[in-house]
């Protein structure tokens, strides 16, 4: 969706690519009410145009994403320690509440009636997020994995805040488990699943809650137009034949 550039001491511009003109304005936006709320984020100076592209100006966070640096360990208890950390980020920003946003629910609904399912799928599964959604409307990332945490010279910084909305805590964490079970590898797959064991515990919430948000999320992100084989996968998560990270 954008392009990063360095842009003068200390800063870099985050350019819209063409197709997704203006998405920028609204990060800009997001990033501001996150700092204001305590969020560690890539602090927002400003929308800027360059050669007719719109972009926002972001501190420069010199340093690894938490991919590579989870690539770099040895043993188990460093994966299973980075995990933990992973999963008390997340749990801040999901408790955080931040006016402004996009309602998170609104949006699945809206996906899950384009999303190609079956009409029977498709209908069972937008009557599971009105049984699921509790009324809460926390900060909800909604692309929350290890290549959006950097860590720089202060701590661990939240980026690519463009899918941000406002909703359930559940939804963020099942959107997480689905962005890396695809093909998810070694010390991925381990920490991925330390991931879930620990949210589960942290968020006092049921295997069985968890693996119908990701049914829900699945079949929502058919909306945007995936095919072959990943498609496929999502349409077995979202018939509840596959769970993911057990």
């Amino acid at each position: 969706m954008a392009e990063v550039f360095a842009y003068g001491d200390g800063l870099v511009v985050k350019l819209d690519r063409p197709e997704w003109a203006g998405v920028s304005t609204f990060e800009s936006e997001v990033l501001v009410r996150a700092a204001g709320a305590g969020l560690p984020v890539a602090r927002s100076h400003g929308v800027v145009t360059i050669d007719e592209r719109c972009g926002v100006v972001l501190d420069r966070i010199d340093g690894p994403t938490l991919a590579k640096l989870l690539n770099a360990q040895d043993g188990e208890p460093e994966v299973l320690a980075l995990a933990e950390k992973f999963v008390q980020l997340q749990l801040l920003i999901n408790s955080t509440v931040m006016a402004g946003l996009p309602d998170l629910v609104a949006r699945l609904n809206e996906e899950l009636s384009r999303s190609g399912l079956d009409a029977s799928v498709a209908s069972e599964l937008s009557g599971q997020l009105r049984e699921l959604d509790t009324g809460e409307r926390g900060v909800c990332h909604f692309d929350f994995h290890p290549n959006n945490v950097l860590i720089g010279p202060a701590g661990w910084i939240v980026i690519d805040w463009i899918t941000a909305a406002s909703g359930p805590a559940g939804a963020d964490l099942a959107r997480t488990l689905i962005l890396r079970g695809y093909d998810a590898v070694p010390p991925m797959y381990e920490f991925m699943q330390a991931v879930r064991r620990h949210a589960l515990k942290e968020r006092g919430e049921s295997p069985a809650t968890c693996d119908a948000w990701v049914r829900v999320v699945a079949g929502a992100r058919l909306a945007e137009g995936f095919e072959g084989a990943y498609a496929e996968w999502l349409i077995e998560l979202a018939k509840g034949n596959l769970r993911l990270f057990v």
